[in-house]
């Protein structure tokens, strides 16, 4: 980041930080690095924003450190010097904001009885408050642990998320920064303005917490009985589900079994009456093409009787040739000559034929009939068949239905059990808040009791502070 952002502060003659815009331009300014010790080169122009940047000849930049934190460092004790104001969060947990305004700040100052330099010390109603400014580095455990043993109020804000909107990093932009980045207390003493303000919150939040919890608790347990005799009743309600089910998949298979039976005893009947059905129609045609035959032999005797009539008339006309010729005198021959024979006789033939297509054509309606009244037979058998076939699919369909709905039952059972787990972990991290805040009474009580013991104040707490804060509760 040194590389993409311009230094603006250094040290004058004087050996003090100094602003860009208070110097002159070029090497007439007399700086010097504020990392490296090296000369500086007041670059001042219409183009760039004004910075400082190492004098080319100067070997010791060649080891410089300066970087953008160190910018930022220099920025945030100045913003602190000039306003002289600081807003800081009171407590830990669920802390409220305060604005303090300070008497004097120093920075860089050396603490009593410690080697630790903090960055700015803000004096405020008599009271230090010893702030530190992290961008990659934060206080470590052995700062803070010696903050805490010498009874400090020590806060750190967290800079490491700023981006600077240019290359150049400005003083409302780190005083916008104060009052917006993330701030906690390193140690916070147990004496003093800040410190009461800070203890009281706390009891205060412990008190809240206990009662929310004792009230969470009494909830928990009416719920938790509540929602105990549910689960008894869910899981009963699913044992008998379950049974019902097993049953109901007995009670289906078995129909299933008994649908297919019966589906294949009748698919059964119906390919024998379709079979018999195909055999009387092959005798009917048997016996329609034998009856055929007997027509065509009818017409051949037809034809065959036709000419011997038509011989026997011939030989008759001969026959009566010669008796005209032999016989002239006898008149009453006339009346029985072969023509009236041949009429007699065309028209016992005609008659006789006649008789036979009646009966011919009685049996054949009667056949027809009686192959219609079969096959309407069929037809209804065939109906009725399907209509078994959509009883049983509806009743299929019910039965479906009926495990749709143990399913659904089941569903409904698992998404309890989920909410259940869910409320377990929530009781779990509201135990982990109360042991927290018990934690930070039991790390404080030693610090009020040595603050007591020094004012000469009896201590108050006949047992341990959270179980006397637990009684206030009640």
């Amino acid at each position: 980041m040194s590389h993409n952002y311009k230094m603006t502060r250094a040290y004058n003659e004087q050996k003090l930080v100094t602003n860009i815009e208070d110097v002159q331009r070029g090497l007439k300014c007399n700086c010097t690095c504020v990392d490296c010790g090296a000369k500086l080169i007041a670059k001042k122009g219409p183009i760039q924003a004004n910075h400082f940047s190492h004098a080319p000849d100067d070997k010791k930049a060649l080891n410089c450190k300066w970087s953008f934190e160190t910018e930022l460092h220099l920025l945030a004790k100045e913003v602190l010097n000039d306003y002289k104001k600081l807003t800081i969060p009171i407590g830990n947990f669920d802390p409220y904001d305060l604005t303090l305004d300070f008497d004097y700040v120093d920075i860089e100052p050396s603490i009593d009885n410690s080697k630790r330099i903090p960055d700015v010390v803000g004096y405020s109603k008599g009271e230090s408050v010893l702030i530190e400014i992290a961008v990659s580095h934060f206080s470590e455990a052995n700062k803070i642990s010696e903050y805490r043993r010498l009874n400090k109020n020590a806060i750190e804000f967290d800079f490491s998320h700023f981006t600077p909107s240019s290359e150049v990093i400005t003083l409302k932009e780190v005083y916008t920064l104060f009052e917006s980045s993330n701030a906690k207390w390193l140690s916070i003493s147990p004496a003093g303005y800040i410190g009461e303000l800070c203890h009281a919150h706390e009891r205060q939040k412990i008190k809240d917490l206990i009662a929310a919890r004792r009230q969470f608790m009494s909830e928990y347990g009416l719920e938790k009985t509540k929602l105990t005799v549910e689960l008894e009743s869910l899981k009963e309600q699913l044992q008998a589900l379950s049974s019902y089910k097993d049953n109901i998949e007995v009670i289906i298979r078995k129909d299933e079994y008994i649908i297919r039976e019966r589906y294949r005893n009748q698919n059964r009947a119906l390919l024998n009456s379709i079979n018999n059905a195909s055999r009387q129609l092959e005798a009917l045609n048997k016996e329609l093409t034998d009856k055929t035959n007997i027509k065509n032999e009818i017409n051949e005797y037809e034809a065959k009787l036709i000419n011997e009539i038509k011989a026997n008339n011939q030989n008759l006309i001969n026959d009566k040739r010669k008796l005209l010729e032999d016989i002239s005198k006898l008149q009453s021959v006339k009346d029985f000559t072969i023509e009236d024979n041949k009429q007699r006789a065309t028209k016992a033939f005609q008659k006789e034929k006649e008789r036979l297509v009646i009966i011919f054509n009685e049996h054949l309606e009667s056949d027809i009939s009686e192959l219609s009244l079969k096959k309407s037979k069929l037809e209804s058998d065939i109906k009725q068949l399907h209509e078994n076939i959509n009883n049983a699919e509806k009743s299929l369909n019910e039965k479906k239905a009926q495990f749709d709905t143990l399913e659904v039952l089941k569903h409904e059972t698992e998404t309890e059990k989920k909410r259940l787990e869910e409320l377990e972990k929530y009781i779990i991290r509201q135990n982990r808040l109360f042991s927290t805040a018990a934690k930070n009474i039991v790390r404080i009580t030693p610090d009020l009791k040595e603050l007591t013991r020094k004012a000469g104040i009896p201590w108050p707490f006949a047992h341990n502070l959270v179980d006397e804060l637990s009684k206030v509760i009640k």
